[in-house]
């Protein structure tokens, strides 16, 4: 699902809510993640899930096109846990083969 499709989402289920608030809204709501995880905090979302900042260590990896070994810096990286609740509707919405 688009940012686009959830904003039409958004417009239909409440008519009153016209597609250019329905997309303020969402960007709204989008910046304050973001914000929060700049910041270090965690965004918890119940029944869906958590998104927290990690920092990736210093590792060794390889460049692709020369073979070479290089360094790659530390960099912090989003990580997202779904909730047990995501989780067991994911596990149940799956088609048995």
């Amino acid at each position: 699902m688009t940012k686009g499709e959830l904003v039409q989402r958004l417009a239909r289920q409440f008519p009153g809510i016209r597609r250019e608030d329905a997309r303020v809204m969402i960007d709204l709501f989008l910046d304050s993640m973001k914000t929060g995880l700049r910041s270090g905090d965690t965004v918890e979302l119940r029944d869906f899930g958590v998104l927290r900042v990690r920092t990736r260590a210093t590792r060794k990896a390889r460049n692709p096109r020369t073979g070479s070994s290089v360094v790659v810096a530390p960099k912090k990286v989003p990580y997202f846990k779904q909730s047990r609740i995501l989780k067991s509707s994911l596990k149940s919405s799956q088609v048995k083969g």
